[in-house]
């Protein structure tokens, strides 16, 4: 019996997206169900690298869908007028629509923009061919385009270094709904001698947008023009300085939600200053890699602005533990990223937000602390709730020890990374101390192998060596105490404990081996992880890893060398939603991989074998015939060397639609 349309979509709300998505494959009632109105707002159909060439092209399998879709992106496509029947038919439903690196004439895309009536998004970034000669949309701010543009309220124009006042206007000007901006990575001038220059006394500015520039003194007066409407401003990668800040601030009516200005070396105290006493209502602030961010900035952001929710101060590395205290007054802070600030301390980070037990923070991003286990142990404890952490590049906070504490805690956790946390090995991640004999006190007991008391001998070996004798010793006894499990004897608490998460990134943490990915991995929902340079995994463990984890979406295997063909075909038989896969490096896969990847992967879209020395690039480039494959990175093929002679014989003539998918390294 069927199951009514309304009760599968309701099921269907409690699923995460990629499962939703499996699921909508199994018959044409769920597909229907998952492709409910409550969905489909948020699904953007993505065409990269496509070409619309063909007889029926991927256009036109969307044109002739009984679901309508209302998101578009196009990355590094071409869009030419043999298109436009697309948008005559389609336009209409078009909310968002985002143009990447596209090769688009002027003419088309007003064509484009004036089919698209209902657009509430428009992104256009890195086009630069479309905004070179500055006569984008002259003459057409009127009539259709006006209409186009009327329900528009995000407008991005990121890193189109071709922009103009002028462009910029013609924009601006046909959307009156206008409340977000991003001019990220724009060449945004700042000097007044140029305003002086192009904008003469006594010029109407806005009669008279210049066509060489775009001047921040320009892009104020559009702000200062919607100021009652623009909630959001992104100007990361711009020159825009202290004074800049301060003017934008004083804006009259102006109350912005979210400012985000990260890579802003010009940015000082000054403009932070008047940033804090004027937009109180900012919720979300990015000021990451902004050199002269002080702790005077800090004080005043913790001060003045309550409603924050998301800080971003990574790598503002003159902030120390006396701009950190300040963090325990920002008491409705959701998502914090300190990471890569060298003067933080954990006695800064006590007193800060770890002075209560906070259930609020969800997302921290502390990687490159200078922090020592106890206190990444003092973080854990006092923020049960986080559903992400980042504790990647602090070797001296992740050890066995410390990390017991995460699984212990951190139940809830969804994203997880801890790269070149090398301390860390099977004995952390799998709960597993020294086994333990009758008598002994309850309670997971971490063995330090490098402190066991062994007679003095004398020592021959290297340094290397010796930690390759105490891995071996640590692999074999942790692997005894994990087969004592069915014994129900005492453990400590695995990584398995932590069941929500979605992203694992372990990678240069060299001292796990098969035994974690034996006994430690069992994640249902797991679509996102990255094991590179974990050199000790082998075929053995990665069939226990596909066989718990079956919904890994992103794998990288980047350096992992012990790998053989054997631990790719496990994947690629066992990991039915595999899009991406990183092989770089593992330099004993041969013909044999490229095999069963072209047999087996239906959903591939990503593949990277460069440094595969056993592998043909004339295979490699051949598996570029799988239907949904954009990228293969691979190393450039040739000269062979045969019988000591180089065989310089050229390779295989490819047609130009398959080549656009490789880039040789």
């Amino acid at each position: 019996m069927d199951l009514p349309f309304e009760v599968l979509v309701y099921i269907f709300k409690y699923l995460p997206k990629s499962d939703r998505k499996a699921a909508s494959e199994t018959c044409t009632s769920w597909y229907q169900a998952a492709n409910a109105h409550c969905f489909l707002k948020n699904k953007v159909v993505v065409f990269y690298k496509s070409t619309f060439t063909d007889d029926i092209s991927l256009l036109e399998m969307f044109e002739n869908s009984s679901t309508i879709y209302y998101n578009y992106l196009f990355n590094e496509v071409e869009l030419s007028s043999k298109t436009l029947g697309f948008w005559d038919r389609m336009g209409d439903n078009i909310l968002s629509l985002t143009l990447k690196n596209c090769d688009i004439c002027e003419k088309v895309f007003a064509s484009i923009i004036q089919k698209c009536m209902n657009l509430e998004m428009l992104t256009i970034q890195s086009c630069k061919e479309l905004f070179m000669s500055g006569r984008l949309l002259e003459g057409k701010t009127e009539g259709l385009l006006t209409e186009s543009l009327e329900n528009l309220k995000v407008l991005s124009l990121s890193g189109n270094q071709y922009l103009t006042d002028a462009l910029l206007n013609r924009f601006v000007t046909a959307a009156p709904a206008l409340e977000e901006l991003d001019l990220s990575g724009c060449s945004l001038q700042f000097h007044l001698g140029l305003v002086k220059r192009f904008y003469p006394a006594g010029t109407d500015i806005n009669l008279n947008p210049s066509e060489s520039v775009l001047t921040f003194y320009f892009v104020q007066q559009i702000i200062a023009s919607k100021a009652k409407n623009i909630k959001k401003l992104l100007f990361s990668n711009t020159l825009i300085d202290g004074t800049a800040l301060k003017s934008l601030s004083e804006t009259p009516d102006m109350q912005l939600e979210c400012l985000e200005a990260h890579s802003c070396d010009q940015l000082t105290n000054t403009g932070f200053l008047a940033l804090t006493n004027h937009q109180t209502s900012l919720r979300e602030l990015d000021i990451s890699l902004c050199s002269r961010v002080t702790d005077q900035s800090l004080v005043h952001i913790c001060k003045n602005l309550v409603n924050l929710e998301y800080l971003n101060i990574q790598r503002c590395r003159a902030v120390t533990d006396l701009g950190i205290v300040e963090l325990h007054k920002l008491k409705k802070l959701k998502s914090l990223n300190i990471s890569q600030c060298e003067l933080i301390t954990k006695e800064g980070l006590s007193k800060g937000i770890c002075a209560e037990e906070n259930n609020l923070l969800e997302e921290l991003d502390i990687h490159s602390l200078n922090l020592d286990h106890t206190g990444l142990v003092m973080i854990l404890e006092k923020l049960p709730k986080l559903r992400s952490l980042d504790i990647s590049y602090c070797f001296n906070a992740a050890t066995d020890t410390s990390i017991q504490v995460i699984f212990k805690n951190q139940v809830f956790l969804e994203t997880l990374k801890m790269s070149h946390c090398d301390k860390v090995s099977d004995a952390g991640f799998t709960g597993m101390g020294k086994v333990e004999s009758a008598g002994e006190s309850d309670g997971p007991i971490m063995s330090n192998y490098d402190d066991i008391n062994t007679p003095q001998r004398i020592n021959l070996g290297s340094r290397a060596e010796e930690e390759i004798v105490r891995d071996a010793k640590r692999k074999r006894d942790v692997m005894k105490m994990c087969e004592k499990l069915s014994l129900d004897s005492f453990t400590g608490f695995s990584l398995a404990r932590l069941q929500n998460l979605k992203v694992l990134d372990m990678s240069g943490c060299n001292r796990i081996t098969d035994v974690s990915l034996r006994y430690a991995f069992n994640f249902k929902e797991l679509t996102v992880l990255n094991l590179s340079r974990c050199q000790q995994i082998t075929h053995e463990g990665i069939e226990h890893l596909v066989e718990n984890c079956p919904s890994i979406e992103h794998f990288n295997l980047v350096d992992c060398y012990n790998l053989k063909d054997e631990a790719v075909n496990s994947i690629v038989k066992g990991l039915h939603r595999l899009q991406t896969l990183e092989l770089k490096g593992c330099n004993q896969l041969t013909d044999k991989t490229l095999e069963s990847v072209k047999l087996h992967c239906k959903k591939l879209k990503f593949l990277d074998v460069q440094g595969c020395r056993n592998m043909s690039p004339e295979l490699a480039c051949s598996i570029g015939s799988l239907p949904t494959l954009h990228t293969v990175l691979m190393t450039k093929p040739g000269p062979y060397v045969t019988d000591g002679v180089k065989n310089r014989t050229p390779g295989t003539k490819f047609l130009p639609a398959l080549m656009r998918k490789f880039r040789l390294h």
